[in-house]
C-alpha cells in the first residue's frame, strides 16, 4: 500500500495495523529489524472513508490532528483495509451511555 506524503509523493510502505495505530515500515525486512518509518495513532480517529485519488484505489484515516490518504492496489484491499480500521478504532464522536 501507499501513503500520500507531505510533498503530495506517494511512498510505498508496509503497514502493520495494531489495536491503537497503523504502523508502516519500508518494507517487511525493515518490519522485522523495527525500523519504523512512521505511525498513525488510531486511539484519536475519528473516521475511515474512501477517497478518489488517481492512481488505484484512496482511502484515508482522519484524526483529531490530521488526514492521512492511502492507496491500495485493488478494491478489494481497500475494502478490507477500510473494514480492518474501522473493527480497530473507536471514534470519539459515539455518545456516552450512562
Amino acid at each position: 500500500m501507499s501513503i500520500l506524503d507531505e510533498p503530495g509523493e506517494w511512498k510505498k510502505h508496509w503497514f502493520v495495523l495494531t489495536d491503537s495505530s497503523l504502523k508502516y515500515y519500508r518494507d517487511s525486512t525493515a518490519e522485522e529489524a523495527d525500523e519504523l518509518d512512521g505511525e498513525i495513532d488510531l486511539r484519536s480517529c475519528t473516521d475511515v472513508t474512501e477517497y478518489a485519488v488517481q492512481r488505484n484505489y484512496g482511502f484515508q484515516i482522519h484524526t483529531k490532528d490530521a488526514v492521512y490518504t492511502l492507496s491500495a492496489m485493488t478494491s478489494g484491499i481497500r475494502r478490507n483495509w477500510i473494514e480492518a480500521l474501522r473493527k480497530t478504532v473507536r471514534p470519539t464522536s459515539a455518545p456516552d451511555v450512562t
